[in-house]
Parts: C-alpha cells; structure tokens; sequence
C-alpha cells in the first residue's frame, strides 16, 4: 500500500425474481435526486431495555413489513430486550411514531448474513428488522410542548394525510441490486443517500466513483458528505435500485506526487448484495424484488481505480 495512508477509521453510527412481489423499478434518469424519492427510507431510533442511550440509523424498505439496516446498529442495542422505533413522519408540532419491542423468546430482528457467510472474505453489515403496523403501537405526539396527541388530534395537523398513509404502508419499494462480480468493477450509475435528522431530510448525491470490492463484499466511494449516525441509509441508483447500505466512513491520506504529501480524502463503505445475501433475505423474509447487475451496469476499472482499490483492500475488514 505505497500510495495511501490511513488517518482514521470509525464506523457511522453511519435465485430467479418472484412473481408474487410487488415492486416499483424507476426508469427515470433523474430519479432518486430528490426528497420525495426517498419514501422508501426511514429514520430508526433502538433502545436497550435498562439503558437511556439510543442508537440511531436508517433503514430502507423492502417489503410491507420488512425492512434492512446496518447489522452494528442493531446488534448490541439488541443483544438482550430492546426497542426499536420508526418514525413514520414529524413535523412542526405532530410526530407519529411505530415501536416495536424484542424480545429473545420473540424476536423481530434476524441474524445478518456476516455470522451465516463469515468463512469468506467479506464484511456483510446488513440486518433485517420485521414491522408491522398492526402489531405495533403507534404514538402520536406534540413536539413543541413534548405531550401525546390522540390519532384524531394528529390527522387534523398533518397538511397532507397522504404523506401519513404513504409512510405506513411504505411506497417505491427499490429493487436490490446484486453484485455476483469476481473482479472489481465501476458501478455505471449516479448515487444517492437520503439523511434524516429528527425528521428533517436531506438528499446527498454523489459524483464519485463507486467501486465494487469482490473480496470485502462492500462499495468504495470518496467525499459522499455522509457524516456519523446514518448507518442503515440505503444508497440508491437513479435508475431506482438499492446498491448498498451505509455501514461505515473512515479518511485517508491519498498521496500527492506533485506535493509528496497525503492528501487527506473521506471514504465511505457501503454493505453489496450479492448472491448469499439474497438467500439470507429470501430465507426470513420470503420472495422480493432484486436485479442483477449485468455489463449495462458496470465498468472495467481503469489504472488509477485499481489502484485505489488494492489500497482499500489492503486496508483490511472492517471490526464491527
């Protein structure tokens, strides 16, 4: 590894198609650029019972009642009892809120696929999360003045009851997008995340390259502006699949020839799919829309990406 030094690292606290799927595959170049896009992302708070810290990340829907974050948002804050909450939409003074609780005899969030395929070579930091509304309590609250509000007083705020129903039942369910590559690869698509702070949403799109690693299971991409605490936000395609999930940031030193310094570049590690992970997937949630990428989707990496890319590989996995 001559041309890279590392600064830091730290992590962000950051089969055939089924035919009874219903799903959404957007065609639009210039989708998954803007707020509304993301309906398919939520913001997601976890409580370990007996603690007042929470962990917050994102998740991403798959399915109605199905969705999938980052594993180390999930596996401590849920080793024992834990909760763990969506928030469906917030606003100026309105909240709705859907909790869940876990239980070991119970339990509602599965074993990611890194503790079922960790003889390979890969840093799998996918989890699954099951929520459904009717077994889940919704709260409604006021969030000027901190006091619940009754379903009926929480639509008669709301500007647009639509939004609300959109968030329950979940809207624009992406496609995954599957990485079966034994080389690396250029994924040939604009990127986008969505950050959700307290409701708040803000779009990232990214003009970087992402590059694919075979050996680490994730995607490589510089100076994306994801900061700690979305783990879990799914990294969306603007032809409408889900290509990764956030799992963890990091920066580096890139070396300079012209200067011989390092030049210090932000890097963040996104969680790919590939084939085991489907069947992970498939195995505790059943059948779900995926696609896999085929040469219209992917690109040879020229010099300058190989090298960056044996450098992030020299790296090593992650410690999650």
């Amino acid at each position: 590894m001559k041309n890279f030094l590392i600064l830091s690292l730290f992590l962000t606290l950051a089969a055939p198609l089924f035919a009874d799927v219903s799903f959404i595959t957007v065609n639009d170049e210039a989708a998954y650029e803007e707020v509304e896009d993301f309906s398919n992302t939520y913001e997601i708070n976890f409580n370990r019972h007996g603690e007042k810290k929470i962990n917050k990340c994102q998740a991403v829907r798959l399915k109605e009642h199905w969705f999938i974050t980052a594993a180390h948002c999930v596996e401590n804050a849920c080793r024992d009892n834990c909760s763990f909450q969506a928030r469906l939409i917030v606003g100026p003074n309105y909240e709705a809120d859907m909790t869940v609780t876990h239980t070991p005899k119970s339990p509602k969030i599965f074993k990611h696929s890194k503790a079922k395929l960790d003889k390979r070579s890969s840093s799998y930091d996918l989890a699954l999360l099951y929520f459904k509304p009717s077994e889940s309590k919704v709260v409604y609250k006021d969030m000027l003045i901190k006091r619940a509000l009754t379903e009926e007083q929480f639509l008669e705020r709301i500007p647009n009851k639509s939004l609300f129903y959109k968030a329950v039942k979940g809207t624009n369910i992406p496609n995954l997008l599957i990485m079966n590559e034994d080389s690396g690869k250029k994924l040939d698509r604009k990127i986008s995340v969505i950050s959700i702070w307290d409701g708040k949403r803000e779009v990232m799109n990214n003009t970087e390259d992402l590059i694919y690693s075979p050996k680490q299971r994730l995607f490589f991409t510089k100076n994306f502006g994801i900061i700690k605490g979305i783990s879990g936000s799914g990294v969306m395609t603007n032809t409408g699949e889900l290509a990764g999930i956030v799992s963890a940031i990091g920066s580096i030193g890139l070396y300079n020839p012209a200067t011989k310094k390092y030049d210090p570049v932000n890097i963040v590690y996104l969680s790919a799919f590939d084939q085991d992970v489907v069947d992970f997937i498939h195995e505790h949630a059943g059948s779900f829309g995926y696609i896999e990428a085929g040469p219209e989707y992917l690109q040879e990496l020229n010099a300058k990406q190989k090298e960056f890319l044996k450098a992030m590989d020299g790296i090593g996995l992650l410690k999650q």
